[in-house]
């Protein structure tokens, strides 16, 4: 007699079966890569097959949809000109603007804030003629960032300053190397200073001031930062400004030179 729990074991165990063919498949035809997931023996097969699924429904229909503009595939609402609603009206139909996307699987992010009036605009006079593939497939989103249209410079330089010294001054982190400068990685200024210290303290980093454009930035720093040094029980303490001056390179900004503060 097969008891719930052999049988519930036995469709898992089928199901399992199944979601490695439909991973095969998207491999040998798709050119997949299903690392994480194969490593993964937590993940439910009944969410897993719904992910391949989808996946396998969408490489399908790719290459045969057409493109149409996003007003479109949204059901051409109406809806107003943006100078012609108030302030409240423009948080009501914003919000209207908002479920209808959604209920299409349609998303616009932010990653800093942008007022309410500037997101209506942006959608009715801009996203609405952004062109899409006219698919629909239940639980995929279609997602847009507002800053990939208008990138918030000073919150880039901002984040890109912050990551980098945090990295930097973390021997067991070289993530700062992307953050550079094709001309910068390949000198050696960041290395010399860096590998004289066998670690480092970050007691506190704040921004100070910045001043950008289009393609450069000059940011002011202040840092407080205890480094050991290298093959000693002695440590430097370094207390001040700084300064980083970044590149902006394909629409990224870049650490091209940074100066630190004198020890105490």
């Amino acid at each position: 007699m097969v008891t719930d729990n052999e049988a519930h074991n036995e469709n898992h165990d089928k199901l399992r079966a199944a979601n490695e063919e439909k991973k095969n498949k998207l491999i040998e035809q798709y050119g997949a890569c299903f690392s994480d997931m194969s490593t993964n023996n937590e993940l439910p097969p009944e969410i897993e097959s719904q992910f391949l699924d989808n996946i396998l429904a969408f490489e399908t229909n790719y290459d045969s949809t057409n493109r149409i503009p996003l007003y479109d595939f949204v059901g051409k609402p109406t809806y107003r000109k943006v100078g012609d609603l108030s302030d409240k009206e423009i948080t009501e139909e914003l919000n209207r603007l908002t479920e209808l996307l959604d209920s299409y699987q349609v998303a616009l992010d932010t990653i800093c804030d942008v007022a309410e009036r500037e997101l209506y605009r942006f959608i009715t006079e801009e996203l609405f003629l952004n062109e899409i593939n006219d698919m629909h497939i239940q639980g995929m989103y279609t997602r847009f960032i507002y800053e990939e249209f208008y990138p918030n410079h000073e919150h880039d330089i901002c984040e890109h300053s912050n990551d980098f010294i945090r990295s930097y001054l973390d021997k067991a982190n070289d993530f700062y190397t992307y953050l550079l400068t094709p001309e910068a990685e390949k000198a050696d200024w960041h290395l010399h200073f860096r590998q004289a210290f066998s670690s480092f303290q970050l007691n506190s980093f704040s921004i100070a001031g910045l001043n950008f454009d289009t393609e450069k930035a000059r940011v002011l720093f202040e840092c407080d930062f205890v480094g050991k040094i290298e093959g000693s029980v002695e440590s430097l303490h370094f207390v001040g400004v700084g300064e980083l001056n970044l590149l902006g390179r394909w629409n990224y900004w870049c650490i091209d030179s940074i100066k630190l503060p004198k020890n105490l």
